[in-house]
């Protein structure tokens, strides 16, 4: 059985902001309680916090560990290797990654999260600060 706080961190691994008051409901405890772990996560620089919009995501840093676990289950033993990067893309500029063009159309240098196996599977864009 997972632990609240193994829930809220696969809730995150999605690699998305997430609202915490949705986040308190969906894991049944009570917003005080809650606002306690997100200190303690982002004290570990284990999450980000935008105190503005009061949502949270995963770090990048933690998002292989995370993904590497959801794949190990009792029904997939031998997980495919994936690989997790984050790459910088300049202004008004393009990369290409396995034939897929990637173009940053906006006047901010742009983070990419992006998770390949054998395809890229997942693209995850965050604005730099």
């Amino acid at each position: 059985m997972s632990t609240k706080l193994e829930k809220l961190l696969s809730l995150l691994s999605d690699n998305v902001w997430h609202n915490t008051d949705q986040i308190a409901k969906t894991l049944e405890i009570p917003q005080n309680k809650l606002q306690q772990t997100i200190t303690f996560l982002k004290e570990t620089d284990l999450i980000q916090h935008n105190p503005t919009t009061n949502q949270i995501m995963l770090n990048q840093d933690w998002k292989t560990f995370f993904i590497n676990q959801k794949e190990t289950t009792p029904e997939t033993p031998q997980p495919e290797k994936t690989t997790v990067c984050t790459i910088i893309i300049p202004p008004q500029k393009t990369l290409t990654i396995q034939s897929t063009r990637i173009t940053n159309l906006t006047d901010t240098s742009l983070e990419l999260g992006i998770c390949i196996n054998k395809k890229i599977r997942e693209i995850a864009i965050n604005k730099i600060r």
